[in-house]
């Protein structure tokens, strides 16, 4: 019983350690060619898990997110919380972080984001005039190392108005590390975290893999603890 015992737990951190690899080389090829992507599948995803990221992500933060599609655009900058949830594991405070993001995209034309109590996948954004827009996390992968988070996840968002809904499918990737593996970046704070995020839309085509992204945008964040 001990040498079978002992040999399933081999078999387990083989197979897991197999799975890392897959994802990360699934990651890895992702951001290599960007912009050209298409809907796939993500490598073992698994919705009932919420990201968890590094422990240098605890704490308040400051984001800037510039638009590398378009110098013109002036960067947003909005406030985001990660906290250690009852696991231990840092998670990102997703109402208060979706709420000040949505402020600045939205404006005043936001009226409440609600979360659902249930699953931390699914959420609904309120604007004015009785407009909504249901948003639902249908695939997620992630790799979290020392000094790195790497992430990819796919959306159904369905927007809601004047009783027509429109539907369209989101993808993002998220690449993130302390600032201070830049050299010579000229950060001045080594706590700061760097990264990239990569967002496509590929439209109402909803099940159909290979379709073509509609739209590609790259963002550069940059956190400064608040």
């Amino acid at each position: 019983m001990i040498c079978l015992v002992f040999s399933q737990v081999i078999n387990f951190t083989e197979v897991h350690a197999l799975s890392s690899r897959n994802i990360e080389q699934f990651l890895i090829n992702r951001e290599k060619i960007w912009p050209n992507w298409n809907l796939t599948k993500l490598k073992s995803s698994n919705i009932n898990k919420d990201l968890i990221y590094p422990d240098w992500f605890e704490g308040n933060w400051i984001v800037k997110s510039e638009d590398l599609n378009n110098n013109l655009q002036e960067p947003i900058i909005y406030e985001v919380n990660f906290f250690k949830n009852e696991k231990g594991s840092i998670v990102g405070n997703r109402s208060k972080n979706s709420e000040s993001l949505g402020k600045e995209i939205f404006g005043d034309k936001i009226q409440k984001i609600k979360i659902d109590p249930n699953s931390f996948n699914n959420q609904i954004i309120y604007l004015k005039d009785n407009e909504y827009i249901d948003s639902r996390v249908i695939g997620r992968n992630q790799i979290m190392e020392d000094d790195l988070f790497f992430s990819d996840e796919f959306f159904i968002q369905t927007n809601h108005k004047d009783g027509i809904s429109r539907i369209n499918q989101v993808e993002i990737l998220s690449k993130f590390y302390k600032c201070d593996l830049e050299a010579n970046y000229g950060y001045e704070r080594n706590d700061d975290i760097c990264g990239f995020q990569y967002v496509a839309t590929y439209g109402s085509r909803v099940g159909e893999l290979n379709v073509k992204a509609i739209t590609t945008n790259k963002y550069r964040l940059t956190f400064k603890s608040s």
